[in-house]
Parts: structure tokens; C-alpha cells; sequence
């Protein structure tokens, strides 16, 4: 039945292909796909490799006229070792924009602002997520309607606006919502900074509120930054507030025309009504770059526990990344 309707949707994108450009049209198809030979040389899961694929995307953008326009995109990723299960597709966005003097309103399934700044800075989700994307603080999609554009004449500065659905790219779950903003400044090339709030409204008297900050260095010779969170679940241990908290230092350099190196660091503290939770990440690599949209990348991702007895999982991997 998967095979049928899969089939069923190849067959209706083909015919949508075809019809489009008869009927003034625009579109475009890409995509991009990373994956790993990874080890476990340490940790409780010692020994355990194997290949992966960790994400392929496969983008449609559309193009009606110079104001509309659109995207549909689709996600897979690798089940899991030990899982058997073939990857399967899922809607990661969906969503009609209308686009003027660099403002734009997205309907539909779209990125949320939680970590797009911070994000692009760092500039290897092939490698690994951010730290609030990495620990579940959010999600990058969110059905719902959002703003984002300049406030200013010169663009310095931008606001991300967002009322969803707070499921993600599921289904909405319950009768409350999930409220987004980032304010984006860029005073100039060499220096950016973001401030980020959410509230989520949860039954019960459980909301979640999440405040967060970015302050980084743009650039293709040498980029990098520091990005923060915090987020407060109401209620949650005893009738009692519970906060997450985290902190991601992160920078690239290019040694040469095709290579970069990469380095990052985090703290994470699931709880702070805990005394010994907290982790501590680790990566390190280089991108070897040997044509356009094409990235080989020797890594190593190295996470140390605070609780005592716990061991430190080390994962040596080779990264392929490559847009089409």
C-alpha cells in the first residue's frame, strides 16, 4: 500500500511538472542529503557502526508571480540502528508566501524562527543540530501563519513573527497554541545578534516559555558565536517550575580554498532542580570540500556526563553532505 501511494505521488508530481510551465508557472526541484559512517569507540553503546542516512530533503519551490510563491517539501531519515525499518517520508513544509519590499507572510507548514538564525551561523546542521534543536526545545516547522521582514529601510533590522499550531509537523493535539518572535539585528557585515521569546499554552496550567540569544561573527573566512536558552515548564516537578538551560559556542575557519575546519562546544542542563545532570558536548572536524555543494567531513562528536559512573560516549564519523 506505501509502494502504491508512493508511486501515486510520483506520478501526480511528474503530471504537475509538466503542467505548470504551459500555464506561466515557475518551478524548481532540489534537494539536499547528509549521512555518516559512524563508530562508537565509547559509551554504552561501544562498538556499534554503521552507514546512515540522517537526512535527505527533496524541495519543490513554485512560483507564481513576483509576490506569490510557494514551497512543499519532503523529509526522510535513517530509522535507527537496531530498528530494521525502511525510511519513510513525511511533510516537512508546505506553505504559500506572499513576498513584498522584503516582508513576506508564510501560510501553512513553515520554519518556525526558534533556531534559524543561530542555525545558519553555525552552518553544519550535516553535522549536528543546534543545542535547542539537538535537546527538543522546539521544532523547525510549525503548521500556522508567520511574518518575517525588515523594520527598518535598510534591513538592519528584522522581525520573525509566528502563531502555530506548537505540534511541530504533526497534528494539533489540543485547543491551545504556540506564539513565536526574534528580533534579528545587523548593524553591519561582522556582527549579527538575535533575541528570541515563545510561549506555549499547554492544558492544565503548563505552558512553556522559552527566552533565548544569539550573538555571532558572519563571514565565509571565519564565522561563529554564542547562543543561549532557557525555557520554564510551569507546573511541572510538585507543582513547581522547572527550567532548561543551555549554552553553544561554535566557530569555523577556512584553511584554504577547499577546506574549512570546525569546532563546537555546549552545555546542557536538563533540570534545575537537579545537582549532577548536566552534559557537556564536544565536535571537532574538517570539510573537505572537492567540488560545489559537495562536503566530506572527518568528525568527532564527544559527550561527557556530569553524573558520576556515567561514561563519556565518543562518536569518530565521516560526514558526507552534498546539495542537488
Amino acid at each position: 500500500m506505501k509502494l502504491k501511494l508512493l508511486l501515486c505521488g510520483a506520478a501526480a508530481l511528474a503530471c504537475l511538472m509538466a503542467w505548470m510551465p504551459a500555464h506561466g508557472v515557475e518551478g524548481k526541484l532540489g534537494g539536499t542529503l547528509f549521512g555518516d559512517y559512524y563508530y562508537v569507540a565509547s559509551g554504552a553503546d561501544k562498538k556499534q557502526n554503521g552507514f546512515e542516512i540522517r537526512r535527505v530533503y527533496l524541495t519543490y519551490n513554485l512560483k507564481w508571480s513576483d509576490v506569490f510563491s510557494g514551497r512543499v517539501r519532503l523529509e526522510a531519515k535513517d530509522a535507527g540502528f537496531g530498528k530494521g525499518a525502511k525510511m519513510e517520508p513525511f511533510m516537512k513544509h508546505a506553505y504559500l508566501r506572499y513576498r513584498k519590499n522584503d516582508r513576506a507572510v508564510y501560510m501553512g507548514l513553515s520554519g518556525t524562527p526558534t533556531w534559524s538564525a543561530s542555525e545558519k551561523a553555525w552552518g553544519y546542521r550535516s553535522v549536528e543540530k543546534t543545542i535547542m534543536d539537538l535537546h527538543k526545545i522546539g521544532s523547525s516547522a510549525d503548521l500556522g501563519v508567520a511574518f518575517n521582514g525588515k523594520l527598518d529601510a535598510s534591513g538592519k533590522i528584522r522581525a520573525q513573527l509566528m502563531l502555530g499550531n506548537g505540534s511541530g509537523q504533526a497534528s494539533e493535539v489540543d485547543n491551545d497554541k504556540k506564539v513565536y518572535a526574534l528580533l534579528h539585528v545587523k548593524p553591519g557585515k561582522s556582527a549579527e545578534a538575535t533575541a528570541y521569546v515563545d510561549w506555549e499554552s499547554k492544558p492544565g496550567d503548563m505552558d512553556r516559555i522559552t527566552l533565548a540569544g544569539y550573538v555571532g561573527l558572519p563571514g565565509k573566512s571565519l564565522h561563529g558565536g554564542i547562543e543561549g536558552f532557557v525555557r520554564i515548564n510551569k507546573n511541572q516537578a510538585a507543582g513547581e517550575d522547572v527550567q532548561v538551560r543551555g549554552l553553544s559556542v561554535f566557530s569555523a575557519r577556512e584553511v584554504s580554498p577547499m577546506a574549512n575546519v570546525f569546532a563546537r562546544f555546549d552545555v546542557f542542563d536538563p533540570s534545575n532542580k537537579a545537582g549532577d545532570d548536566q552534559e557537556y558536548l564536544f565536535i571537532g572536524g574538517i570539510d573537505l570540500m572537492p567540488a560545489e555543494d559537495v562536503h566530506i567531513m572527518p568528525n568527532v562528536l564527544a559527550t561527557v556526563y556530569q553524573a558520576s559512573g556515567v561514561d563519556a560516549v565518543v562518536i569518530p564519523r565521516v560526514t558526507v553532505w552534498y546539495n542537488f
